[in-house]
């Protein structure tokens, strides 16, 4: 494992780039005017270009309630995306627990790693993401789930992959089929310090949304470094950072494609729940010097750019978190720039 306050020359990053998994996050993003279906064969395509590039991962995440995100199913479009590639690992990034019972979580990835063998991987998250309302049909219950639930649950999920109860615990009878014996590569997610010691304490591996939550990056893989503990899963500490990336050869090209993601970006922020908007109207928006501050701080440590200045980002993510791998979260509004973009960012770790 790299030491994390080990400095890089310029010439060091450029080849630790070269040594790093490289993975795609996707949403299913709906483009305007566009239907469901045309959204989650979107998915697909892009998990097959990915795969044709040589990416380790396409993994997809739940959100729900979205009009311009289709990936409200991860355990559904995994076992979509799976059927149609050959080697690349499909998995969630993530599944949110608290959403869900933990039985049916194993039963779910337990069936998909019956189907698929070990190509699977189950990200885990705390985050609802949706809204309360929402949060509560999902769970039919309007009782909020607490920070200190969700390792017992998580501890749960485990066991009924693994077996592992104790005989006085509640869930020691229960058997998850197909789910026991059947265990995917388990990940906790997370965007905070908190989660950072869960995955250290239970010795699992750990993806950092650097993508919503830049400013607390290094601080919490130092964390999750300090205080992992090996586990059968896992001996020593492996962390992964998701990061926007939007390549393109033009930098106009580049800021076309990236102001739909901005203009949804302030109107979640207002509390609302965006239509897709085209590039066209993105480009007629006139936004405010706020919303340019608010968009400068918000990309500020993501990879937007030509090829030279998008492996200049990532090539300094890398110098100042030592991740063990990358994962992409797109940047870009239509789905050709999207593959595009990829392309390019692929040529970079070649």
């Amino acid at each position: 494992m790299r030491e994390s306050t080990r400095p890089l020359s310029v010439e060091r990053e450029v080849t630790e780039l070269r040594k790093v998994p490289l993975n795609v996050l996707d949403l299913a993003t709906r483009e305007a005017g566009a239907s469901n279906a045309d959204a989650v064969a979107g998915s697909i395509r892009l998990a097959q270009v990915a795969e044709s590039l040589g990416f380790h991962r396409f993994w997809v995440a739940e959100h729900h309630g979205m009009p311009a995100v289709a990936s409200s199913a991860p355990a559904v479009l995994i076992a979509g995306i799976a059927a149609r590639t050959e080697r690349i690992r499909v998995g969630s990034g993530g599944v949110m627990l608290p959403n869900h019972a933990p039985l049916v979580v194993a039963e779910q990835f337990g069936t998909l790693r019956a189907l698929y063998g070990d190509r699977i991987d189950l990200g885990i998250g705390r985050a609802p993401g949706t809204d309360p309302a929402t949060a509560s049909a999902l769970r039919r219950s309007t009782d909020a789930l607490g920070a200190e639930d969700f390792p017992q649950q998580l501890l749960d999920l485990l066991g009924f992959f693994s077996g592992g109860f104790g005989p006085n615990d509640p869930m020691a009878g229960l058997r998850a089929v197909p789910g026991l014996g059947d265990e995917p590569r388990v990940w906790l997610l997370g965007s905070s310090g908190y989660s950072a010691q869960v995955a250290a304490a239970l010795g699992l591996p750990f993806a950092f949304a650097h993508h919503f939550a830049g400013e607390h990056t290094e601080e919490a893989l130092a964390l999750y470094r300090e205080k992992f503990q090996p586990s059968a899963a896992l001996e020593a500490p492996h962390a992964m950072i998701a990061v926007t990336v939007l390549a393109a050869d033009d930098p106009d090209e580049v800021h076309r494609q990236s102001l739909p993601a901005m203009i949804s970006f302030l109107q979640m922020r207002r509390g609302l729940k965006p239509e897709p908007v085209t590039v066209e109207d993105a480009v007629a928006y006139e936004f405010s010097r706020l919303e340019l501050d608010f968009i400068a701080q918000r990309t500020a440590r993501q990879a937007f750019g030509t090829p030279d200045v998008v492996r200049d980002r990532l090539a300094s993510l890398l110098a100042s978190t030592c991740a063990d791998e990358l994962m992409l979260a797109s940047g870009a509004a239509e789905a050709d720039a999207r593959a595009r973009s990829l392309e390019l960012t692929a040529q970079l770790f070649a």
